[in-house]
């Protein structure tokens, strides 16, 4: 998820946007990748047959780098923290945030505070080492001490329920229409379980 491993005839994410954004009179880039895609596995080897340096995943879901690219190319206020929030007691987990509109961000985790951070350098984004204890991670943007944007992660409890979510309540009956579902495994309480890997049929 972190935008520090690169192919060796290319750059990190950062890296490049840096390059980019202090030469204004270059009039636009070329991201390789925007999707993941088969084929190009690199540095992975068989059995792995996809490549995983897109913006967005096979399916077509925002992978953390994304949000790096909506900060900085958009004018919309964007705030995202990760990775997830399951692991194990006694890990330490770097947590990191892309955002924009603001000057800083405070982490909280089950209500303590972890600091307030700003971007440095050619940074595009901050970052805190934090014991993992289970509970919810919040993130809070600010700009000139107000409150921008706020984000929550939960540690996910047991597999429990399918969420099925459609991009769209109606269709044309025309046989070409589509509406795409997105399919979730939640807990009990409706969190998102990042590591399921149950398997779901579909008739």
């Amino acid at each position: 998820a972190y935008d520090v491993r690169k192919p060796k005839w290319g750059s990190t994410a950062e890296r490049w946007w840096t390059y980019f954004a202090e030469r204004p009179w270059i009039a636009g880039g070329f991201v390789w990748t925007g999707f993941d895609y088969y084929g190009e596995p690199i540095p992975y080897q068989w059995p792995c047959t996809a490549s995983h340096f897109g913006l967005m995943d096979l399916c077509g879901f925002p992978k953390d780098l994304y949000y790096m690219y909506k900060s900085e190319w958009t004018d919309e206020p964007v705030l995202h923290i990760f990775p997830h929030w399951n692991w194990k007691q006694g890990d330490t987990i770097d947590v990191w945030a892309y955002y924009n509109h603001a000057d800083a961000v405070e982490l909280f985790l089950n209500g303590k505070s972890l600091g307030v951070k700003k971007k440095e350098g050619d940074d595009l984004h901050v970052m805190w080492c934090v014991p993992y204890e289970a509970g919810t991670l919040k993130a809070v943007s600010m700009n000139n001490g107000k409150k921008v944007l706020t984000q929550e992660i939960k540690t996910a409890g047991a597999p429990a329920k399918i969420t099925l979510n459609a991009d769209r309540n109606k269709i044309h009956a025309d046989g070409s229409d589509l509406s795409f579902v997105t399919v979730s495994i939640t807990d009990k309480d409706g969190n998102l379980v990042p590591d399921a890997n149950n398997l779901i049929r579909y008739n």
